[in-house]
């Protein structure tokens, strides 16, 4: 469910999905500029969407490139997720203004609905945090 990160609920249902709308569309438009980005492995990369997880203060950034399990291999791409969160996903965040626990990163061969299992579309995640204003990698 998307949904923003705000600790308290405001009382009113509407106008929760108003901030939720707002969140998310804040952080579009930073990201958006992911179809030009040049990432170190030199595969196109795309924005899917900007997922907000409030109950566990969880950020997601779901993003589409094609050419995975193809062209290019996990070893082949591991240096673009570092790329992506310091390039795209912290502007966003700071242009928003939300400070995640945790930011999800996730690199899909093909645009499938999040939570989904497709198991013929490969996907590769990859967990960072902030620390001063730094995406820190995650080892899982």
């Amino acid at each position: 469910m998307t949904t923003s990160r705000f600790k308290k609920r405001p009382k009113m249902q509407g106008m929760y999905i108003q901030v939720v709308y707002v969140m998310c569309t804040l952080c579009v438009p930073t990201v958006l500029a992911a179809d030009g980005i040049v990432v170190p492995s030199g595969q196109p990369v795309s924005f899917i969407e900007f997922i907000s997880e409030e109950a566990t203060d969880i950020v997601r950034f779901r993003f589409l490139t094609p050419e995975i399990g193809t062209s290019y291999q996990y070893t082949d791409v591991a240096g673009d997720f570092q790329v992506v969160c310091d390039e795209l996903v912290m502007p966003a965040l700071v242009e928003a203004a939300i400070e995640p626990t945790q930011i999800v990163l996730s690199m899909s061969a093909a645009n499938i609905p999040f939570g989904e299992d497709d198991p013929d579309v490969l996907q590769f995640f990859e967990i960072f945090s902030l620390e001063n204003g730094t995406c820190i990698w995650e080892e899982f």
